[in-house]
């Protein structure tokens, strides 16, 4: 992992402590601070780089709960960022406290397939309810720190042409579905080779935060208007997510 940016803020007052920015996780994991007796709180980001972007100017922040980690562009983002939250609370005795911090991604990843495509088919689409940014340091409804904004943002599907008789996307790396919604919508578009155009609006289980997602049709058996289920009818869960630490 490159690129690790980490901040300690004071959990009381909301005011930043430290702000370091490294090259490695292995610096990270070196590092000691001196803090006095107190409660606090410790962001760690990492990967961080275009397209990712954070809330600028962090440390006019008056609460860290405003801290943002969002895409400048939304297409074909080729990485994940990860990041992780710990609280710790330091008390009167002189000593060493050894934090963990564990990480999990910012983005969900989707994967889309169509088997039994006729062969030269293409293949659209975008992912309609995307969350616009995250908020790493605010707890969703799980009790979880990661909670998804409610603006959303419309995600691209690159276009893919069927050689075979099977469509695949590559991974398609997107921001969580947008906070309070149940579910996540998808629009494909298929574009014969005998200039047929066919669409879909599909509606499947929110993408979590760091979730992985494979959506897998039978061109055969596709409608108009399509809603999936968890783990059946084409749309399948693949965490558990490992924990990086």
């Amino acid at each position: 992992m490159k690129d690790v940016k980490l901040w300690i803020f004071n959990a009381d007052d909301g005011s930043l402590v430290e702000e370091k920015h490294y090259g490695s996780a292995q610096e990270v994991a070196s590092q000691r601070f001196a803090l006095p007796q107190g409660h606090y709180q410790i962001l760690a980001i990492t990967n961080l780089i275009e397209p990712f972007f954070t809330t600028d100017q962090t440390r006019a922040l008056t609460n860290w709960n405003n801290i943002q980690i969002g895409l400048t562009n939304l297409k074909d983002v080729k990485h994940n960022a990860y990041f992780g939250v710990a609280d710790v609370k330091i008390g009167n005795k002189e000593g060493s406290y050894v934090v963990q911090n564990p990480m999990k991604s910012a983005l969900s990843e989707l994967t889309v397939i169509i088997e039994n495509v006729p062969k030269g088919t293409e293949m659209s689409g975008k992912a309609l309810d995307a969350a616009w940014c995250l908020f790493p340091t605010q707890k969703n409804s799980d009790g979880e720190y990661s909670l998804p904004s409610i603006e959303p943002t419309e995600v691209e599907i690159p276009t893919i042409l069927a050689t075979e008789s099977t469509l695949q996307s590559e991974v398609i790396r997107l921001m969580p579905t947008i906070q309070g919604s149940p579910t996540s919508h998808i629009y494909l578009r298929l574009l014969l080779p005998n200039e047929t155009l066919q669409e879909y609006d599909i509606t499947a289980p929110a993408m979590k935060v760091g979730g992985k997602y494979e959506l897998r049709l039978n061109y055969n058996q596709m409608q108009p208007k399509m809603n999936l289920e968890a783990t059946i009818n084409g749309w399948t869960n693949l965490n558990n997510e490992v924990e990086i630490k």
